[in-house]
């Protein structure tokens, strides 16, 4: 910051009057006059005060302290913008906040260099994954977006680099693999196969799996609505995984002969109806994905599947079925059974769009019964 006079001379008379200028984050220069100052001591002790007050508004405890909590203007902005978060969201950024408040709290944002946020990452956050530190990330690029709102000139927002994940992708199970784990013969706990047969015959997520429910299953027409998916904590959406409540993303499945015998057989012989969950432990609660990716170790042992340095994981059923989808169907066809996103697919699936993708799944039916050959 720099104090200087600017001397103008009018009707014979000068007439001083004093400036202070200084950069901003994006390295403008900018000049404000000294009110009301008659000397320069005067005017340094005004520049000090109003130059620090100007800077108070960069401090990252300041920008922070509303953002993300709950029925905030922040948050009512997002919302207005079409950028509504789940409840889960939104508490793991607050979180995130709390501890980028408390590590950089006193830092100023149009001053902070970039390094220094990656080298906090890098060196106390090392056991973290990298999706954590690039979640960490994206919620330290949320401080630069809300200075539009809150301060006088906002802050460009830096190219962050990503951190590569640390998660290998899942394989894919052989022919052989798949028929050694579902020999009926080896499972303890017929819900349990159940969930997982049906996880490996239309394509489930184990979240989407864990939450079906009997009026999903729409056994005249042959498929299955995926509606939603169960959280960690049991609760089930009602819309698809990279999805909103607003866009829910809904899509049929094809139910495979075998696996429409079975699951119509196990709805009979449970006396389930309308929304019951089809699958729940004795203790009637929804199954917990500890348990199951538990249950689904501890079957690829009973069945001798060697996993060497290959991911065989519940996800890995999710995989082979798209891989094996994929021999008799084209990508887009596939993407639409899946729920893949996609740059060129725009538009979500709902029941009452669900005409439209008769081909889709007639086509698909004949190669969704032939998955374990």
């Amino acid at each position: 910051m720099e104090v200087y006079e600017v001397q103008t001379k009018k009707n014979n008379i000068v007439i001083s009057k004093f400036y202070y200028s200084y950069k901003d984050c994006n390295n403008r220069t900018h000049q404000k006059v000294c009110k009301n100052c008659k000397t320069k001591e005067e005017a340094e002790k005004y520049a000090a005060y109003h130059y620090l007050n100007n800077e108070e508004q960069y401090l990252i405890k300041n920008i922070a302290k509303n953002m993300f909590l709950p029925d905030s203007e922040h948050l009512n902005r997002l919302e207005s913008f079409g950028k509504k978060i789940c409840e889960e969201t939104r508490a793991q950024k607050r979180q995130i906040l709390e501890i980028i408040i408390q590590v950089f709290g006193n830092e100023y944002l149009n001053r902070l260099p970039v390094l220094k946020i990656e080298k906090y990452l890098l060196e106390e956050h090392k056991n973290h994954s990298g999706s954590w530190k690039n979640l960490f990330l994206e919620t330290f690029g949320s401080l630069y977006d809300e200075t539009i709102w809150c301060c006088n000139i906002p802050v460009n927002k830096p190219d962050f680099q990503k951190f590569a994940r640390n998660s290998k992708k899942a394989d894919v199970l052989s022919t052989e693999e798949l028929n050694k784990l579902f020999d009926i013969g080896k499972w303890d706990d017929y819900r349990e196969y159940l969930l997982f047969y049906i996880s490996a015959t239309c394509g489930l997520r184990l979240g989407e799996a864990r939450g079906l429910q009997v009026d999903q299953f729409f056994f005249k027409e042959q498929f299955l609505l995926v509606n939603g998916f169960c959280k960690k904590n049991g609760f089930k959406t009602d819309y698809n995984k990279k999805a909103t409540a607003e866009d829910k993303k809904y899509r049929p499945v094809p139910l495979p002969n075998e696996t429409l015998y079975k699951v119509a057989n196990y709805i009979t012989e449970n006396h389930l109806s309308g929304n019951m969950f089809l699958f729940r432990d004795n203790q009637g609660f929804i199954y917990t994905t500890k348990h199951l990716e538990n249950v689904f170790e501890k079957m690829l042992c009973k069945c001798d599947i060697q996993k060497g340095n290959r991911k065989i994981v519940p996800h890995s059923l999710r995989f082979t079925y798209v891989t094996r989808m994929r021999r008799n169907l084209t990508a887009e066809e596939v993407r639409k059974i899946v729920g893949h996103n996609s740059v060129v697919m725009t538009e979500y699936y709902t029941r009452q769009s669900l005409p439209e993708l008769k081909n889709t799944i007639k086509n698909a039916l004949p190669v969704a019964n032939y998955l374990f050959t």
